[in-house]
């Protein structure tokens, strides 16, 4: 169930600073380049900085680095904005979890937060603490009656599975627009452009990629963890499955290659960002979108979403 005053609360300005995430910038470019084309597109310009680098969720998540070492990164990161006065929007559930987390523990605890402001002197930056972090589903749920009435390319008759990922839903449960357990804000997004969702048994269940799984684990966790969600989304027949995390697309489409190589299954359901699919049905230029980027081919899914529209042009 949506957290009505939490969206009330939602500050969508007439320009955001865009946080890019890694894999969203090296692995599926067209996640970055679809926002790039989607946001003016509803109104909202967006900015992006080379002064930006990795959230540093990765080294604290691995164990590799502490909180406390990778704070004053967090803080710069932010500060790039802040200078800008903007607020931020992340299309990765780990940037998103991350920059949230320690923002908030920053400026609940005041001493850290002037520990962390005494190393950023050394390179004459400030964190205050006055942007907010939004996911860019919460900024699409926002904009719905945006979306809706500039919908170009109708989704209709496309079935999709979706799949929210655990940073968002359950990492920082203050923040997230929506109930953990029985999200719908993704879902009323695709069906305003007109696509039909499909529900799977395994429609919570991680992707399979946490990291410290996927790196320790890799065989005897985090594989047959993916396996046993893509199997659900399988007989679902989805036609795509809709994901908010780079992170989460990167697992269950490159696995879905490398299940087939092995031979123990074979897979072909194509895995899209929504901000991709949203650039799809407000009519973004397909290599905008960047689609030939992802290990499952979509030609079988943009032959089904063509068939569509020229019956309806008929």
């Amino acid at each position: 169930m949506v957290k009505e005053k939490q969206v009330e609360k939602i500050n969508v300005s007439d320009e955001m600073y865009l946080f890019r995430p890694c894999a969203g910038t090296n692995k599926y470019p067209g996640i970055v380049s679809s926002s790039l084309e989607v946001f003016p597109k509803l109104g909202v310009d967006v900015e992006v900085s080379e002064e930006q680098t990795c959230c540093g969720g990765f080294l604290t998540f691995t164990s590799v680095a502490k909180p406390t070492s990778t704070m004053p990164a967090v803080a710069r990161n932010i500060s790039v904005a802040e200078n800008e006065d903007l607020d931020i929007i992340t299309l990765c559930n780990g940037c998103y979890t991350f920059l949230t987390e320690f923002s908030h523990f920053m400026n609940e605890n005041p001493p850290v937060k002037d520990t962390v402001n005494t190393v950023l002197s050394m390179i004459d930056r400030e964190y205050e603490g006055q942007s907010d972090i939004y996911q860019a589903l919460e900024i699409f749920y926002k904009l719905r009656d945006e979306i809706e009435e500039k919908v170009e390319r109708p989704l209709e008759n496309m079935k999709f599975a979706t799949h929210y990922g655990c940073h968002y839903l359950n990492e920082f449960k203050k923040t997230a627009i929506d109930d953990p357990h029985m999200p719908t804000v993704m879902e009323e997004i695709i069906e305003i452009m007109g696509g039909e969702i499909v529900n799977y048994p395994e429609n919570r269940t991680c992707c399979g990629t946490g990291l410290t799984q996927v790196i320790t684990n890799r065989d005897q966790v985090s594989k047959p963890h993916t396996k046993r969600k893509l199997d659900s989304v399988k007989k679902s027949e989805a036609d795509a499955v809709v994901v908010i995390c780079p992170y989460c697309l990167s697992q269950l489409d490159r696995m879905q290659v490398n299940f087939n190589y092995r031979d123990v299954g074979r897979y072909d359901t194509p895995v899209i960002h929504l901000v991709q699919l949203v650039g799809l049905g407000l009519g973004v230029d397909l290599q905008r979108l960047g689609l030939g980027a992802h290990a499952i081919s979509f030609d079988d899914f943009l032959e089904k979403l063509n068939s569509q529209e020229e019956v309806e042009s008929e």
